[in-house]
Parts: structure tokens; C-alpha cells; sequence
């Protein structure tokens, strides 16, 4: 049976962007509308391809078509169907296809639409490309295309207008400047993501040069004797840290996660884009398609044991990720800074679930990874929406700004309460199920002190949202205010109500962790054993329970409409300098721009030094002036005199009869 037709589910959204471009400039509802329409096929499509998938047992396929080669390498254009890639393409198509909806309405006005769905279309175009790519050349391809549309959608208002900016104008932390602009923003994205992508290029050369292919079912055959190859040369921890680097920039761990942050500036439908289906979840799909095999190839104790180190670097950096950016986030007065540093944290959750892999059983732990990605998926595409248009209604990016939301705007109420419920971790939803788990296997995995981490993280990130829910829907209204219209509100109703259906599923023993786990694990690549999901131990489950419920009901209580007025930070001792310290961001960002920046600047400055003091002042004052004093000095001997002339031969004939017969009295 031939399965090329489903590459159309990446095609199509390319040819949906080359259209919607010249038409946008003079009919933007007709390029909204072709846009939406376009993106409604990839999702159906990629539904009929989880249902081919799964009806075959989760048995990977493979299209190709010859692109190029060289020497004995042929590069072929074509997809990988599996349990990971389909999944992941339904998830990517179908909320890019909601956003799309939402966008017809929210982007209706704004004056640069072509450019707009020009790049929307090219991201989810590319992003599918890269979910379903069958090697590393075409994964590549879409990789990059998602960094340059990225690049463009952050920085989609690049006129920069104030109500545009992340950030307090006037706020300087360190002494840099703690505001960024759209146009800046984007060049922040492009820089941290490709910086990182140096190392990811590096490390599919070392990849290439040990396997000599880049097809990815060669690479997952043969990787036991690549793991040894690169071992025996004492390049394995190398390897994977340079193979990774692009997917931890790309998924905003630390030290990449600034560039997350101040994407806020580009339209909120971009943020939902970028922060829920698509660029943030390719980081996550790298490590989920390239870890297991490398923990299944890592075949014997030796090699286990010399990847191990990198596993727990991983999951190191997912616990710190996942503490440091929800403390950030428990200060933040801008709704979608809250929901940006939110989605860096859930991010981390799953680098440290796929990092527990070598310390538990490693099936289990991509499973959760993977299903705590899917839920973030549905509840941030759903928050970050609610958020548009709340910020739309109030005129404000600022929770401050907002109160009694729930009076006029029920649903949208009742849809952000529904993804905060499952952000928070509160059963029953899916955000409960994926994130305990990965709590218990943090636990089961002896290493407390990521434990610790995680724990706190899951306790702060209850606080953070329900702290912007209460302040954003409590209290009233100071003024009218109303819901946006259906194109705007349907959604992320939509998607609030889904997020409650597949935690309601979630643990039943057909429901969808079974089919999830089995997706991934099934006749995968990597080989992954099918061992049955183990139970909630109680004291894992009891911890998760409470640190939720206290830090939603402190949040709750705190914030509520009679203590509003109520500051529990203070003007001086230690709380309002820990206030400051996580406002400014740990002053990461200030040391960034002080050490690299300012490192940069001071170098420049020296060079110039250098080259305008050293080089230009020798060539052009000193060298020249040399010269002149030489004329002027021949000048005076030249006096066309030639009894001058004649004294001077006269001269210097007698010096060398003198200098030779002293030579020949000495000799």
C-alpha cells in the first residue's frame, strides 16, 4: 500500500503560504479564510494517519522520493509514520488549525495580514516537516524553517508601539534596560535558537561520520556499534551534548530560556502558536525520537554506563528549568509573561522525565514525557487564547489591569479555569495524571535533590495560575465588558473542554495513556520494551495531591476580592529583594547583556582601538608623515648646485679609498 499521499499533510500548509501572501496584500479575509480552509486538511489527515497507524499495531512506515546524493549517500525527501510522528503531526495540525480560526478574527485589522499568514502557514508547514521527516537532512530543513518563521511572527510588529513591548519601560536590572520590543525579540530568537543549532549541526556530522547515512531507521539499527564507535574515540558525552544543544535551546531550558520570554511581543495567536503546538514541542520530539534509541543502543553495562551522565544532565537541567522559570513567574504582573514562563517550566518537566530514562524504567519515562506534552499542548494553546482576548477586552497586558472577567466573559471563564485546573495539577485532569507521574518516577529514581525541585515547581506553578485567575475573574468590573466573537471564543473553549475529556480518559485501562504508551512504544525504532504502566505510590501521589491544593488555595485566599489591597511582600527587608531578584529574572537576562554582550562590545571597542589607533594611524599619519620627512630631508641635499654636486662625489669617493685601505692594513 502506498502511503505518499500523506505528505500532504506537510505540503499543503507551504502551498497555503505562497497563496496567502500576494493575496493578503488587497483581500485579507480571503487569505485568513484560504489560510484556515488550507490548515483544515493537514488535521484531517493527520487523524486518518494515527487511525492507519494504529490500525496496523503501531508498525512504522516509511515514503521516499530521491532529493540528491552524494558519493554512496542518497538523500530522499519523504515521511516516517509511527506512533511518535503521527501523534505528534494530529496534535501540531489541529491546534495550528484552531489558532487559525482564532487568528481570521484577532488579526482582522492589522495591517501587515499577508505577512502574517505568509509566515503562520510556512511555521506549521515546517514544523510538520520536521515531525514526519524519515532523516536528519529533511528534519533539518524543517527545523531551520521553524527559526526563520519564528523569527518573523515574534517580530511581527516590529514598528515597536509601547502596548507591543515585554517588559516595565524604565526598568533596568543591573543597569540594562528589563523591557524588550518586537523587533528586538525576534532577533533574541533567532540568536539563541541558531547559536545552539551550531552544535546540533555538529553533532549530526559526528552522527553522519560515525553511521554514514541519515536516514533514521539505518541510525536506529545501527546504533549500538555508533554509541561504541564514538565511545572508543571518547567522543559519546561530547556527542550527545552537541546532538542536544539545539533541542534545549528550541525547547527554552536553561541556558536558552531568555529567548522564550520576550517572544511575548509578537501577536498572542503567535504565542498560543509557538508556546503550545509547535516550536517549543520540536525540542521535546527530538529527545523522545532520539533518546530512546540511545538508551536501547546503549546495549550493554559499559555503554549504559558512560551515557548515564548525560541522562542526569538532562534531567538536571529539566528539574532547575522547571523550578527556577515557575519562581519567575510567581512575581509576573503580564498575563502572557506568566503563561511564557509557564511553558518554559512544564518544558522542563519533560526533559527531566526523558533524562529519568537511565534510572527507571525507560519506556515508562518517555511515556510521560511525552503524554505531559500533549496535555500542555491543549491547556497552554487554550490559556495563551483566553489570554488574547482578555487582553483585547482590557486593553492591557497586565493582571493588575483586569478584574471581574468572569461577569461578563463566562466562557471564556469557564475555559481558562479548565486549563489552569489541569496546569495546576488538579485531578482530574490530564495535567494531574502526566506530571504525577513524573513526579513518582523522580522519586522512585533515588535522586532527591531533583525531587525536591520538581515538587516545588509543581507547588509554585498552582500559586502562579491561580493567582492570575483570581485577580484577572475576581472581584467587578469597572466597566462594561463583554466576549469576543465566536471565531475568537470557539477555540479555546474547544480546547479547554478536550483538556478535561483526556484526563477524564486518561487512566482508564483502554483509555488514552494505553494508547499513548503503546504509540511510542510499540514496534518503535528504539525497540522500547512494553512493560505494564506501574501504579501511583501513595506517598509520590499524597505529595503531588497537597502541594496543588495548598498552592492554589494559598493563591485563592491571598488574592481573593477582600485582600486584594493586601501586600503581602512589604517595602523593605528581605521579601521585597527576593521580589526584585525574581522579577528581573534571576538577572539572567542583565548578565547576559553584561558578560556576552558587554563582552562583545568591550572586544569591538578594543579592536577598533586597535585597528583605528595601531593599523589606520600607521598607514595613514605615520607612514605618510615618514615619507614627508625623508622628502624634505632629500629636498635640501637636491640643491642643483653643481659644484655641490662635485664636492659631494669628491667626498664620498675619498670615505671609500679611506674605508678600503684601512680594510687592507687590518686584513
Amino acid at each position: 500500500m502506498s502511503y505518499a499521499y500523506f505528505n500532504a499533510i506537510w505540503i499543503i500548509p507551504f502551498v497555503a503560504s505562497v497563496i496567502a501572501l500576494p493575496l493578503g496584500v488587497k483581500q485579507k479575509r480571503s487569505a485568513s479564510l484560504v489560510s484556515a480552509i488550507f490548515l483544515a486538511v493537514p488535521a484531517l489527515l493527520s487523524t486518518y494517519l494515527v487511525y492507519v497507524v494504529s490500525a496496523t499495531g503501531f508498525k512504522p512506515f516509511t515514503t521516499s522520493l530521491a532529493w540528491f546524493g552524494f558519493g554512496s549517500t542518497s538523500v530522499t525527501v519523504g515521511i516516517l509514520g509511527d506512533g511518535l510522528s503521527a501523534v505528534m503531526a494530529l496534535v501540531v495540525s489541529w491546534i495550528s488549525f484552531l489558532i487559525s480560526v482564532y487568528s481570521y478574527e484577532y488579526m482582522e485589522r492589522d495591517p501587515g495580514t499577508h505577512r502574517y499568514w505568509f509566515f503562520f502557514d510556512f511555521f506549521v508547514g515546517s514544523m510538520l516537516l520536521l515531525v514526519l521527516s524519515n532523516n536528519l537532512v529533511l528534519l533539518l530543513v524543517g527545523w531551520e524553517g521553524t527559526t526563520l518563521s519564528s523569527y518573523a511572527l515574534i517580530g511581527h510588529w516590529y514598528t515597536d508601539e509601547e502596548e507591543r513591548w515585554v517588559g516595565d519601560k524604565g526598568r533596568y536590572a543591573l543597569g540594562v534596560p528589563n523591557w524588550s520590543t518586537p523587533s528586538s525579540s525576534g532577533v533574541r530568537a533567532i540568536v539563541f535558537t541558531s547559536f545552539a543549532d551550531i552544535g546540533f549541526i555538529i553533532g549530526v556530522g559526528m552522527l553522519y561520520n560515525a553511521s554514514g547515512t541519515f536516514s533514521l531507521y539505518v541510525i536506529s539499527q545501527n546504533m549500538p556499534s555508533i554509541l561504541s564507535a564514538l565511545n572508543r574515540q571518547g567522543m559519546l558525552i561530547p556527542f550527545l551534548v552537541l546532538f542536544s544543544m539545539g533541542a534545549f535551546a528550541k525547547s527554552a531550558q536553561f541556558p536558552f530560556h531568555e529567548w522564550l520570554v520576550t517572544a511575548m511581543t509578537g501577536p498572542t495567536s503567535v504565542s498560543a502558536l509557538i508556546h503550545a503546538a509547535t516550536m517549543v514541542n520540536a525540542g521535546v520530539y527530538f529527545m523522545l525520537r532520539f533518546m530512546p534509541m540511545i538508551i536501547t543502543g546503549a546495549s550493554d553495562d559499559s555503554l549504559l554506563s558512560a551515557v548515564s551522565p548525560f541522562f542526569l544532565y538532562v534531567a538536571a537541567i529539566g528539574a532547575f528549568t522547571a523550578f527556577m522559570l515557575a519562581s519567575q513567574a510567581l512575581v509576573s504582573r503580564e498575563l502572557k509573561l506568566i503563561l511564557a514562563f509557564s511553558t518554559a517550566s512544564q518544558l522542563g518537566y519533560m526533559f527531566l522525565s526523558i533524562g529519568l530514562a537511565a534510572y527507571v524504567e525507560p519506556s515508562v519515562a518517555f511515556f510521560a514525557a511525552f503524554s505531559h506534552m500533549i496535555s500542555q499542548a491543549l491547556f497552554k494553546a487554550a490559556l495563551f487564547l483566553a489570554a488574547g482576548a482578555l487582553i483585547h477586552e482590557f486593553s492591557s497586558r497586565y493582571i493588575s489591569d483586569m478584574k471581574g472577567a468572569r461577569h461578563g466573559m463566562k466562557w471564556t471563564t469557564i475555559a481558562f479555569l479548565l486549563a489552569s485546573l489541569s496546569l495546576a495539577g488538579i485531578p482530574p485532569f490530564s495535567g494531574f495524571w502526566d506530571k504525577d507521574l513524573i513526579l513518582d518516577l523522580t522519586l522512585q529514581s533515588g535522586l532527591w535533590y531533583l525531587y525536591a525541585l520538581a515538587l516545588a515547581g509543581a507547588f509554585m506553578t498552582a500559586f502562579y495560575i491561580f493567582r492570575a485567575f483570581t485577580l484577572i475573574f475576581a472581584g467587578k468590573p469597572e466597566r462594561e465588558i463583554k466576549e469576543p466573537g465566536h471565531a475568537m471564543l470557539l477555540p479555546y473553549v474547544v480546547l479547554g473542554i478536550v483538556t478535561l475529556a483526556f484526563g477524564l480518559v486518561w487512566p482508564s485501562p483502554v483509555g488514552a495513556s494505553t494508547w499513548i504508551y503503546e504509540a511510542i512504544t510499540v514496534d518503535s525504532y528504539a525497540k522500547l520494551q512494553l512493560v505494564p504502566l506501574p501504579p501511583f505510590t501513595l506517598t509520590s501521589l499524597a505529595a503531588s495531591l497537597a502541594v496543588a491544593f495548598f498552592g492554589l488555595g494559598i493563591a485563592i485566599y491571598v488574592y481573593s476580592e477582600k485582600r486584594q489591597a493586601y501586600s503581602p511582600i512589604g517595602k523593605s527587608g528581605i521579601l521585597p529583594a527576593l521580589h526584585s531578584f525574581l522579577y528581573d529574572r534571576w538577572f539572567i537576562n542583565s548578565t547576559y547583556y553584561r558578560v556576552i554582550v558587554g563582552g562583545f562590545a568591550a572586544a569591538s571597542r578594543g579592536l577598533d582601538a586597535v585597528e583605528h589607533g595601531g593599523f589606520d594611524k600607521f598607514y595613514h599619519s605615520l607612514l605618510p608623515s615618514a615619507f614627508s620627512l625623508a622628502s624634505v630631508k632629500l629636498r635640501r641635499v637636491q640643491t642643483g648646485v653643481i659644484s655641490k654636486y662635485l664636492a659631494a662625489l669628491f667626498a664620498g669617493l675619498l670615505i671609500m679609498v679611506v674605508i678600503y685601505v684601512v680594510f687592507l692594513l687590518i686584513g
